[in-house]
C-alpha cells in the first residue's frame, strides 16, 4: 500500500531534523499508514489501521496517543472508534514508543451497518501538538480505496456436520425439531459442543426456543445422552443431539459459530426443511 505522510511545510527539511522556526515547532510525532483492513469483532465488524509512528518528543509517546488522533471518514461519514480484543491474533498491545524512535500503533473504526462498497473511499487525517508551542499541525492526510482493504477472518478449529434432521412432537403437543450432528475438536485441547459452539435456529426470522424430549419418547431410545456438553479430546469426534420447538412448517435456518474464534467464525450455515 502507498504511503503518503503530509507534514506542515515549516516542520521538516530534507537532510536537517528542524527547520530555523526552531523545535517548538515541530509535531510530537510522525506517522505514515502500514496497513489497513477490516476484521471481525465480538460484536461487530471493525477496520483496522496500524501506524508506523515516530516519537520527536524527549519523553516516552504512549502509541494509543497517535491511535485516537487519527479520524477516519468513510464516503463521507465520520466512524466511531471501536477495539480488537486481546485475543485478536491482529491486535498490537498498547506500550511505549522512546524519544527518537519508532514503533507500531493500532486504530480501530465501527463499521458495523455501514454501507460500503469497492468504489467507497476511505480518508484517514492524522493531527498532531507540536512540541512546544502547542499548536495543531497536520501529519498525514491520505485517501485508500475500500477495493485495496483486505478482510482478515479466522478459521474455525471445529467441524460440525448434521447426520439426521427428524420432525415430531414431544407427547404433549408441541412440534418439534430434532438435530444430530457430529461435532469434531480440531483445536489442542478437551472441549465440547456446548463449550465451543454458538447455535441459532430460526424460523420465519425469530429465534426458536430449545425443547426437550420426554423420557418415554423413541427418539430417547436411540441416544441416552445428548452428548452437548462431553468433553472430547484433540482430533476426536462425538454426536451430539439437539432439540427446539418448532412454531410454523417454514423452513429452519441453521446457524453454528465458533465461540471461541475473535470474530465468531461461522462453522456451519445451512437451511432445513421440516414439513
Amino acid at each position: 500500500m502507498k504511503k503518503v505522510t503530509l507534514l506542515a511545510a515549516t516542520v521538516l527539511m530534507a537532510g536537517s531534523l528542524f527547520t530555523a522556526c526552531g523545535k517548538g515547532s515541530t509535531p510530537q510525532y510522525e506517522a505514515t499508514v502500514d496497513e489497513v483492513f477490516t476484521c471481525g469483532t465480538y460484536d461487530g465488524t471493525a477496520l483496522v489501521v496500524n501506524l508506523d509512528a515516530t516519537n520527536n518528543t524527549d519523553s516516552y509517546l504512549d502509541n494509543y496517543t497517535v491511535a485516537y488522533s487519527l479520524v477516519a471518514t468513510l464516503d463521507g461519514t465520520t466512524l466511531s472508534t471501536s477495539y480488537l480484543g486481546s485475543d485478536n491474533p491482529y491486535a498490537i498491545a498498547d506500550g511505549k514508543i522512546k524519544s527518537g524512535e519508532s514503533g507500531m500503533v493500532q486504530a480501530a473504526f465501527d463499521i458495523s451497518g455501514v454501507d460500503y462498497d469497492e468504489d467507497s473511499e476511505l480518508e484517514l487525517e492524522l493531527t498532531s501538538y507540536t512540541i512546544k508551542d502547542y499548536k495543531t499541525v497536520g501529519v498525514l492526510d491520505e485517501t485508500i480505496s475500500m477495493a485495496d482493504v483486505e478482510a482478515k477472518v479466522s478459521e474455525s478449529e471445529f467441524d460440525v456436520s448434521i447426520d439426521n434432521v427428524t420432525v415430531t412432537d414431544d407427547g404433549e403437543g408441541t412440534n418439534i425439531v430434532v438435530i444430530d450432528y457430529t461435532f469434531t475438536n480440531d483445536s489442542d485441547e478437551a472441549t465440547s459442543f456446548g463449550s465451543a459452539v454458538t447455535e441459532e435456529l430460526f424460523q420465519d426470522g425469530v429465534a426458536l426456543q430449545r425443547g426437550y424430549l420426554p423420557y418415554n419418547h423413541p427418539l430417547r431410545e436411540d441416544m441416552d445422552d445428548d452428548n452437548v456438553y462431553t468433553d472430547i479430546k484433540s482430533g476426536a469426534s462425538i454426536q451430539v443431539r439437539e432439540v427446539f420447538e418448532l412454531t410454523s412448517d417454514s423452513n429452519v435456518e441453521i446457524k453454528l459459530t465458533d465461540r471461541q474464534s475473535f470474530d465468531q467464525a461461522v462453522i456451519l450455515e445451512k437451511e432445513i426443511q421440516v414439513k
